[in-house]
């Protein structure tokens, strides 16, 4: 019988996985990895992605969830008891908040990515830009984007709606959540795929994601692709111990972990196919970050056959991967002020959802150069230092014996190799980030 003060935990150690896969997929791996694969490396650049995926997220989010198992609360109460286990300082509970902070950040864009897919989505549907050059495309994006007040009412009704489902907890708001929108993602995403093998190219697609040239391997290489696979799994964010707390208790955490990192992987390379794929249809160039999704794309689609219901469709897809991952994104913040300032669940929320509400209003009414600071400052230094801490108290503060009490499903040889990449490789990884960033 499970105390009061303890959430009733999810019933399948799937739905861990799939809650932790929407986070990965929702982050915006596709901004910039199709367009990396391809201009820095193809199959050397996606070798070295899968490496640093291996070596840096996966160790982490395995010791986020850990924590988070072990605590059973908030990410500051997490790191607070995990503290506590190994009698060191309890002043490690303000990494968990720091994180918490950081994931309300990335709920904010996330939040504003999804008032632009869905505004994308019902103007590809419409029809209004059939055929349209990419200057008509790029003015109708500019249009759109200085509708501020516009753009912030909506911004608002997606903080409103994600804020509805996070009412309903853990098991019957986000649990429900995960296991509703992956799989329909996945058959929408399959019938995109579908519409790209039908009507475009898919030979030069292949050379310019794949080729595997060994002679380019060197740091230039080296440093997106520790980037883009630091950032991909949302670790770092809090949002691990959070979904640490909601799992059901002694499952094998490194392998669930290594099932997200491999999910992730594969929904990373149908949108890059799909996203090249498309581009070369219509003889446009690839290029990486936002204009690349809300120019290039919706050009390249309303000037292929049909491309008003796919692209429409392949929109809405962002739309619901992006808010769900602002919905994933709102719980740390939402346990950590239900655990530590002992509010209800509903209050938690109103706050959170009030908070989010004022970060969008700074991303849409303040000044362009501070958005870009703010992202490079999340991307370049806020992440990679959370991970280099998380590392630090999991591979040289926690007391191997405790990890391995939390971990006993997991063969010893796995739990040795996991405990010896945390404390041995991400540390060295997170500081060449750091410095190369």
């Amino acid at each position: 019988m499970l105390d009061d003060n303890v959430r009733p935990p999810w019933r399948a150690r799937t739905t861990l996985v799939f809650t932790l896969t929407l986070l990965a997929i929702g982050l915006g791996n596709l901004q910039r990895m199709p367009y990396l694969m391809g201009e820095v490396g193809g199959g050397t650049f996606f070798l070295a992605y899968v490496v640093a995926l291996c070596v840096l997220s996966v160790p982490v989010l395995i010791a986020e969830v850990t924590i988070g198992s072990l605590g059973r609360g908030s990410p500051g109460l997490a790191m607070h008891w995990a503290a506590s286990a190994a009698n060191v300082d309890s002043r490690w509970q303000y990494l968990g908040l720091a994180q918490a902070l950081l994931a309300l950040l990335m709920a904010a864009m996330a939040g504003l990515m999804t008032v632009w897919c869905v505004d994308w989505a019902i103007t590809i549907y419409s029809g209004d830009l059939a055929a349209a050059s990419a200057v008509d495309v790029a003015d109708y994006f500019v249009t759109d984007l200085n509708d501020t007040p516009g753009q912030f009412v909506d911004g608002l009704a997606v903080v409103a709606f994600a804020g509805a489902v996070s009412l309903f907890g853990g098991r019957f708001g986000i649990g429900a959540l995960a296991w509703l929108v992956l799989p329909v993602v996945s058959i929408s995403l399959l019938g995109v795929l579908d519409f790209v093998f039908v009507y475009t190219d898919l030979q030069p697609v292949g050379e310019f994601l794949f080729t595997l040239d060994l002679s380019t391997w060197h740091p230039e290489v080296m440093m997106p692709a520790v980037a883009s696979a630091g950032l991909t799994l949302g670790a770092g964010l809090g949002v691990g111990m959070a979904m640490g707390t909601h799992a059901p208790y002694g499952l094998p955490w490194v392998r669930s972990v290594l099932a997200v990192g491999l999910l992730d992987t594969a929904f990373m390379l149908v949108m890059a196919i799909i996203f090249i794929a498309t581009l070369f249809a219509t003889n446009t160039a690839a290029a990486e970050g936002l204009t690349a999704i809300l120019v290039s794309l919706p050009y390249a689609l309303v000037n292929l056959p049909l491309g008003e219901t796919y692209g429409a469709l392949f929109f809405a897809i962002l739309a619901v991967i992006s808010g769900s991952a602002l919905v994933l994104l709102m719980e740390p913040a939402v346990l950590l002020l239900g655990d530590e300032w002992q509010l209800g669940r509903v209050s938690a929320v109103i706050l959170v959802a009030t908070g989010l509400a004022v970060l969008l209003a700074l991303l849409l009414f303040g000044s362009g150069m501070a958005v870009v600071a703010m992202a490079h400052a999340i991307t370049e230094i806020l992440i990679p230092l959370s991970l280099l801490m998380t590392a630090f108290f999991a591979g040289w503060v926690m007391p191997r014996p405790v990890l391995r009490g939390e971990l006993y499903r997991e063969p010893l040889w796995l739990f040795r190799l996991w405990w010896a990449l945390v404390r041995w490789v991400v540390p060295p990884l997170c500081l060449f980030w750091l410095l190369m960033g």
